[in-house]
């Protein structure tokens, strides 16, 4: 029984890890449009250095490599297909499957002595104020993809971190928490050094301290 057991289980960690065997969504109808995933091939292309190759022969053989490894992936998956539908397990989860090409990175910046300066910049190992906590998943979680219009969780957020700074740093009497974005780009294109900043809250240290109902605000 014991055996029987084990083969059961080896076979359902067998079908798990093929049907988790990655595989490049392509679109067969539109194979033939030569703009079809042309950005990617693109950028293999540099990487590889075209494999000694013109770029449209490139494009041919990396989209004929995919498709075939597709076709292969679904050629394994085949025999375990029916158990998957008997059992309506089939859903699947994509991991990281949004990426954006723009970052965003939460600042915090105090007015001390009549002078704004920068208390925390995510990832800025020259600003790391409590850093611990506000890099913890969770907290990060409530400023990262923020909308145009910040939701309640955000405000009230950056009213905690206010009232923190303001108990630690009795010389600082305004606090700014801003959301800064950028745009991402490769190591052979050329850097976008715009930097949008937004979603910005500002507390002053007389109406967060002594207003028990700016929490709620």
């Amino acid at each position: 029984m014991r055996r029987f057991r084990a083969i059961v289980i080896a076979i359902a960690i067998f079908a798990n890890l093929v049907v988790a065997i990655p595989t490049a969504k392509i679109d067969d109808d539109e194979l033939a449009d030569p703009e079809y995933r042309q950005s990617d091939v693109r950028n293999w292309y540099r990487w590889t250095g075209g494999l000694g190759m013109d770029e449209e022969r490139f494009r041919e053989l990396a989209l004929g490599i995919m498709t075939g490894w597709r076709d292969a992936v679904r050629l394994v998956r085949a025999p375990f297909q029916p158990f998957f539908s008997l059992v309506h397990t089939n859903q699947q989860w994509g991991l990281f499957a949004v990426v954006g090409e723009r970052k965003e990175t939460v600042v915090i910046e105090v007015r001390r002595n009549g002078q704004w300066e920068t208390l925390y910049r995510r990832l800025d190992p020259e600003h790391t104020w409590h850093d611990d906590q506000l890099k913890y998943r969770r907290i990060r979680g409530v400023w990262d993809g923020v909308k145009e219009e910040p939701k309640g969780t955000y405000k009230r957020l950056t009213v905690w971190l206010a009232k923190e700074i303001f108990t630690e740093q009795p010389d600082v009497d305004r606090v700014r928490v801003v959301l800064e974005r950028s745009a991402m780009s490769l190591p052979w294109e050329t850097v976008d050094p715009t930097v949008e900043r937004r979603a910005e809250r500002y507390h002053r240290r007389n109406e967060v301290m002594d207003d028990p109902e700016q929490e709620a605000r």
